[in-house]
């Protein structure tokens, strides 16, 4: 349980719009520590910093010389990172705003456990707008040459596909990307702490066809490449079963309105509707013209993305007990939601899955920097990230991650998600069922309204399945 008397986090400034302030991760007084991951997880552990007693003298000789300043965005004392995050969203309040209260808390807590190796997390946030490419790299510019970042770290961001040749040009890893993009999971650059949403298409379409079981079926898709991709391969899994779609729904990410979407599934009547529209105020809309005009599909509707602790102030009482969302991690866990009250009290019930991300990324991110040593630069943080060590999240959040080059697939070798590793993060979900409006977590770390799934689901017939993977 966590004391209601937890010291309040850091204050964090209003995100800049022309040139975004630094946000700076305070101590306060230290967090629980995360679980390092099982043995099987941690014992083909390779560190580029050396094992030999010459090889850890030479790293420190030089740290010595340099003073501690061993790359850019590194000194003795402080390892100083970056993310970029669009405040400027459609519920930018409740989604992006916590990314980086989250970020920020991670940092701290793990600041208050000694840093890395005596250096402090420092995180600077840049906002671009609403996920506009031009400003999302104009601030890779501002944070890699004016604010000297060593790395970025996770942020909520839809132009993260066109920013590949700019991590090449400043040689700028990307620690926890969100994915989604699947290059995301080919740019040596980047090491993403989400499964892709071409690979969670294929998961969730084996869900509906392995728990819903629906003759017909429906698609909402947002009208970017990757959410197209994705809806084609929810296409081909169930055209497989003899499943038949009925109806497509392509929406832009700026869509004002889902009534005429939803008088067109009324007319097509599909058994169940899938959605991969990544954005939350698409389904939102979706959800209460739905209301408005007593629509529902009898086998309930799924997708992805909507793990959040305010779905249920979004969604309301129509949906529940008739929609699922799978996630990448589980919801949400006694270490996270502990970190979060005490740094970041201000997330108490807008908590989502990217938030998990960020963390996990973080928390990742330091146990790498510490297996390298006091000689700390980008090559050896992407050489340790990439060695082939299996990097767990915290045990309770259930969820791990490799950027081995046998894990970076790219689109042509991905069929049917069954060239990923089933146990790893890449081909291995969560299926969550929206029970109640009460999405707010308990102190405890346990979920309020999110139901893991199982037997007994009130719109459809069978056993239910909570571990979901790419390829079954």
């Amino acid at each position: 349980m966590v004391a209601n008397n937890a010291a309040a986090p850091a204050a964090v400034a209003p995100a800049a719009k022309a040139a975004p302030a630094a946000r700076t991760a305070k101590s306060q007084k230290a967090a629980p520590a995360a679980k390092a991951g099982t043995a099987a997880e941690t014992t083909n552990v390779k560190s580029t910093g050396g094992a030999s007693a010459s090889e850890r003298a030479a790293d420190q000789k030089i740290y010595d010389a340099k003073g501690g300043a061993t790359d850019v965005g590194v000194t003795k004392d402080s390892i100083h990172l970056g993310s970029v995050n669009m405040h400027g969203m459609a519920l930018g309040n409740v989604l992006t705003a916590p990314q980086v209260r989250g970020n920020l808390a991670t940092a701290s807590a793990i600041n208050d456990r000694g840093g890395v190796l005596g250096r402090r997390l420092t995180v600077t946030d840049c906002d671009d707008g609403a996920g506009e490419v031009a400003r999302a790299k104009a601030c890779i510019k501002k944070l890699a040459g004016q604010d000297k970042v060593f790395s970025l770290i996770t942020g909520l961001d839809w132009a993260t596909a066109s920013i590949h040749d700019d991590l090449a040009q400043y040689h700028l890893p990307y620690v926890g990307a969100w994915a989604y993009s699947q290059t995301e999971w080919q740019d040596p650059f980047m090491f993403p702490t989400h499964m892709s949403m071409v690979n969670e298409a294929f998961s969730g379409a084996h869900w509906v066809a392995n728990v819903i079981h629906p003759k017909t079926y429906g698609l909402v898709c947002l009208t970017s490449p990757e959410m197209q991709i994705a809806c084609d391969n929810v296409q081909k899994i169930l055209d497989a079963t003899g499943a038949k779609m009925v109806k497509r729904a392509d929406v832009s990410i700026s869509e004002t309105s889902m009534s005429a979407q939803v008088v067109a599934f009324r007319a097509a009547n599909p058994d169940h509707i899938i959605h991969y529209v990544i954005n939350p105020s698409t389904m939102a809309k979706f959800m209460v013209e739905a209301a408005q005009q007593g629509y529902y599909p009898p086998l309930g509707i799924s997708g992805n993305h909507l793990a959040a602790e305010v779905l249920g102030s979004i969604f309301g009482k129509w949906p529940t007990g008739r929609y699922w969302t799978n996630t990448t991690y589980k919801l949400w866990g006694p270490e996270f939601i502990a970190t979060m009250y005490k740094y970041a009290r201000g997330n108490n019930g807008t908590n989502h899955h990217i938030v998990q991300a960020g963390y996990a990324a973080i928390n990742i991110f330091a146990r790498a920097a510490k297996a390298i040593g006091p000689n700390l630069t980008r090559e050896r943080v992407m050489a340790q990230l990439s060695n082939g060590t299996v990097w767990a999240a915290d045990a309770a959040m259930d969820q791990r991650f490799s950027w081995a080059p046998a894990e970076r697939l790219t689109p042509n070798q991905i069929k049917d998600g069954t060239l990923t590793n089933q146990n790893l993060g890449q081909g291995r979900e969560f299926m969550y069922r929206y029970d109640s409006t009460n999405t707010v977590s308990n102190p405890d770390g346990s979920p309020n309204g999110f139901t893991p799934d199982g037997p007994g689901g009130p719109s459809y017939e069978g056993s239910g399945q909570f571990v979901i993977h790419t390829a079954r």
